[in-house]
């Protein structure tokens, strides 16, 4: 039985654990031994070296350089293999030794005192977004409402050279999930579609890497880092933390738009997992631990932080307020100066674009019109282009007129991802539920049929000549397909005309 997505460990942490992880430094005018030979000049450094990290403006080392600092601790002869331990700021369930709190509560069922640190590592270490046709299509809700707006980020985790162990998040398209938005904040909606999303990405080879902070942000940081755990053989749970990212996009003052990159520590993830952070209603750049519990059998542990007083001296502080700075750790968010594309970007004469899902508010609806306008750019031949586009294979799956099944979903998925033309085309002309949804969009599109393309394996589409029987075409009753006048089934569905 085949593993799902969410339980295995990725690729890029497979690959990193059979690395060796040293910086290697070559010979220098201090070493005075041959080429084969090594000094403490030239001696690999450990990818957790604070110099070598500090010279090259590295403030946090890399999630596998944590691991193998921890490793190392421990000396060569340990047997230790699982050196990560979650922490757990909620009573632990089910003790025997007496009844449910609130009636009773040991040592052994009892969290710590949370003492917050700044976390030194973090599991993410560069945000890449892959071209700027992506951020103009995002921000493009923006600009047309001036309300905010909100997107995950669609992508894969890869290797980042620029730091020891290092992993970055390449993103190569937004999925923008049903949402109220306004000038000033952003209400989630369901979302009935989250699992067909998941299930595209799987088909993709894609994961959900960043969200598009004050402490209300934080926490909502936190839920969605808890909702997307790190899988690690590291850790007794079989999971520390999370890969997942925020990023926020904010103007400045040239009128550039800006984007900065952050995670929640593990310690805030723990705390929103528990319920007992909150943020203040006045002063959103400090949170707060709650003083009353949500119900008898809530239980809030104690949190501190230190900080150096008026003498420079460190003291602890209780968590109530607490600053978010200790809650964050940032990561380093652009765009690489040569831009690439996973999915098709749109050409300089290109005219209509396949519309963002959920976006109904700004009068940008998927199907009809914009599918046969968005089809009408691409020629016959051109079908691997249409199809390599995110919001283009999700809507197959999720539109109300004619969802493509799974494996057929799968199959075009495949020609995407291999960029195999000729399956894409043999995909078009072979796939009915394709051609069935084309039929519904034509009848659907509120006119205008100019520059309807020809449907791969199907006839021309015609409109009608001059109505009634003297029409070039008639359509079908069942399924509405547009029939010439001379068949007498339809060639769609093969059912008889209508008397």
């Amino acid at each position: 039985m085949e593993v799902p997505q969410s339980e295995r460990v990725d690729e890029v942490d497979l690959f990193l654990s059979q690395q060796d992880g040293q910086i290697q430094r070559p010979k220098g005018p201090s070493c005075r031994h041959p080429a084969r030979q090594k000094c403490t000049n030239c001696l690999p450094l450990d990818p957790f070296d604070e110099e070598y990290l500090k010279d090259k403006d590295i403030k946090h080392m890399s999630f596998h350089a944590h691991i193998r600092k921890l490793l190392g601790s421990h000396g060569k002869g340990t047997t230790l293999k699982k050196p990560l331990e979650n922490l757990r700021c909620s009573l632990k369930p089910n003790c025997d030794a007496h009844k449910p709190f609130p009636k009773g509560i040991c040592t052994k069922c009892k969290p710590q005192v949370v003492t917050l640190n700044r976390q030194k590592f973090r599991h993410v270490d560069n945000i890449q977004i892959e071209n700027q046709e992506l951020v103009n299509q995002f921000l493009d809700y923006w600009r047309l409402s001036g309300h905010q707006r909100v997107g995950y980020l669609i992508g894969q985790y890869q290797t980042h050279l620029e730091v020891p162990l290092g992993i970055k998040a390449t993103v190569a398209a937004i999925y923008e999930p049903p949402q109220h938005c306004r000038e000033d904040g952003i209400e989630f909606l369901e979302d009935k579609n989250a699992k067909i999303v998941d299930k595209l990405l799987e088909m993709l080879g894609l994961q959900r890497d960043s969200f598009f902070l004050s402490a209300e942000e934080c926490i909502t940081a936190g839920k969605l880092q808890n909702a997307h755990p790190n899988i690690t053989d590291y850790s007794m749970d079989r999971h520390y933390g999370s890969k997942f990212v925020t990023v926020v996009a904010s103007g400045d003052e040239s009128m550039h738009v800006n984007f900065h990159g952050y995670q929640v520590s593990n310690q805030c993830a723990a705390m929103v997992e528990a319920d007992i952070l909150c943020p203040t209603l006045y002063t959103p750049e400090l949170a707060y631990i709650r003083e009353t519990p949500l119900s008898e059998t809530h239980y809030i542990t104690d949190v501190q932080y230190s900080e150096k007083n008026e003498y420079g001296a460190e003291v602890l502080k209780n968590g109530r307020p607490l600053p978010v700075e200790y809650l964050l750790v940032d990561v380093p968010a652009g765009m690489p100066k040569e831009p690439h594309y996973t999915f098709h970007a749109p050409g300089a004469n290109t005219t209509r674009k396949f519309h963002v899902e959920n976006r109904q508010a700004i009068g940008q609806i998927q199907g009809g019109a914009n599918l046969t306008q968005y089809s009408g750019e691409f020629s016959t031949n051109q079908f691997l282009e249409l199809a390599t586009n995110f919001h283009f294979l999700l809507y197959l799956m999720t539109n109300e007129m004619q969802q493509i099944s799974d494996e057929w979903v799968k199959r075009l998925c495949e020609a995407v991802k291999s960029q195999d033309r000729g399956a894409a085309m043999d995909w078009a002309q072979e796939c009915e539920d394709w051609h069935q949804l084309m039929a519904m969009a034509h009848a659907n599109d509120g006119g205008g049929h100019e520059d309807i393309p020809v449907i791969p394996g199907a006839e021309p589409y015609e409109g009608s000549g001059g109505g009634g029987n003297g029409g070039a075409t008639w359509n079908c009753s069942h399924c509405t397909f547009q029939n010439e006048a001379s068949s007498r089934d339809c060639s769609m569905c093969g059912l008889p005309a209508s008397d």
